[in-house]
């Protein structure tokens, strides 16, 4: 009976210490995915400058979507642990093809604008813009309201 008990309290310690290391490991992929979704938002306010003049940088314009395309392509592998935290709700992974569908768009979108850009520059890659920026859509499902 005595080792019985040794060996259930060596499990119950066991496990006990098991639970920080699994809290910092969420914590990492919870600070990886929104550092990412951080960088989106910088790129999206960058090109928005450009797109509406405030500055000069219009050879830019192309570098910014791809980063946005090669960041989309990071962020969906981020999301694949379920790993509910942050502002991603449980609604990502019970709805995870919509999810994956929406970044896989901005990705194209991204590229499609990055393509305009480099081919015919701002006047060109103008009118495909707006296709990328529907983040307030995927939010208003897959984000946790913040104040």
């Amino acid at each position: 009976m005595t080792r019985m008990v040794r060996i259930l309290g060596g499990v119950a310690l066991a496990a006990l210490l098991a639970v920080p290391a699994v809290a910092a490991e969420n914590k990492d992929i919870i600070d990886y995915r929104i550092n990412l979704m951080k960088t989106l938002g910088e790129q999206a306010s960058a090109m928005g400058k450009i797109a509406q003049g405030k500055v000069d940088n219009a050879d830019n314009l192309a570098i910014h979507a791809q980063t946005i395309a090669l960041n989309v392509a990071a962020a969906k592998k981020a999301f694949v642990p379920k790993v509910v935290g942050g502002t991603a709700t449980q609604a990502v992974w019970d709805n995870w093809k919509d999810f994956n569908d929406r970044f896989t768009a901005l990705e194209t979108a991204a590229n499609d604008v990055a393509a305009a850009a480099k081919a015919g520059g701002l006047d060109a890659a103008k009118p495909k813009i707006g296709a990328m920026f529907t983040c307030k859509a995927c939010h208003d499902i897959y984000r946790t309201k913040t104040n």
